[in-house]
């Protein structure tokens, strides 16, 4: 009588083992593609939600709509205003419109510099290379704001503005919207 062989014999089990890996394997690498490509949203949000900031700052003052422009935001070089447009003293009057453009200009500056995105004493708050840039021309109102990814692009963010405003890099990416403001008088 012949014996009849049971279980599994240590060449299937490896062949099994090996699958396993090969299947996990992909998994991972699926798993890291899902956390870029979050992240790399996270920035783009991130940016849009700037350059909407500020063209609301810039709408609510549209009698200091030129001094808005610059090409130096996040660089840190704007100069903190003398005057804190929040919770002013009730005491004294509001901010002028030209005190209010200071403090736009510098609170924008910081916060595309990420400087009040803290954890500790530590700054995680912008990617690498985020800097911003207005422009106007007549009531056309454009804001762009570059930073540098985590991969290189094959293409480079297009516009002539946009390759213009920031360091150029095959990591950058870029966003630019633009509105209409009418600047009053």
């Amino acid at each position: 009588m012949k014996r009849r062989q049971e279980g599994f014999t240590l060449i299937e089990s490896m062949v099994a083992f090996a699958m396993l890996v090969v299947g996990l394997l992909g998994i991972f690498q699926l798993h890291l593609t899902a956390k870029r490509g979050n992240h790399d949203a996270f920035e783009y949000t991130q940016a849009h939600v700037l350059a909407t900031a500020i063209i609301a700052r810039m709408r609510l003052n549209t009698r200091q709509l030129s001094t808005y422009v610059a090409s130096n935001y996040g660089s840190g070089t704007i100069a903190p205003p003398l005057t804190s447009c929040v919770n002013p003293p009730a005491d004294e009057p509001l901010c002028s419109p030209q005190e209010m453009a200071q403090w736009d200009r510098y609170v924008w500056d910081q916060m595309v510099a990420g400087r009040n995105e803290r954890l500790g004493d530590r700054s995680i708050g912008a990617p690498r290379s985020r800097s911003g840039c207005i422009t106007q021309t007549d009531d056309t109102v454009s804001v762009v704001v570059t930073w540098e990814g985590m991969d290189e692009i094959s293409h480079s963010a297009g516009g002539s503005l946009t390759t213009t405003c920031g360091n150029p890099s095959k990591q950058r990416r870029a966003i630019q919207l633009v509105t209409t403001i009418v600047a009053t008088p």
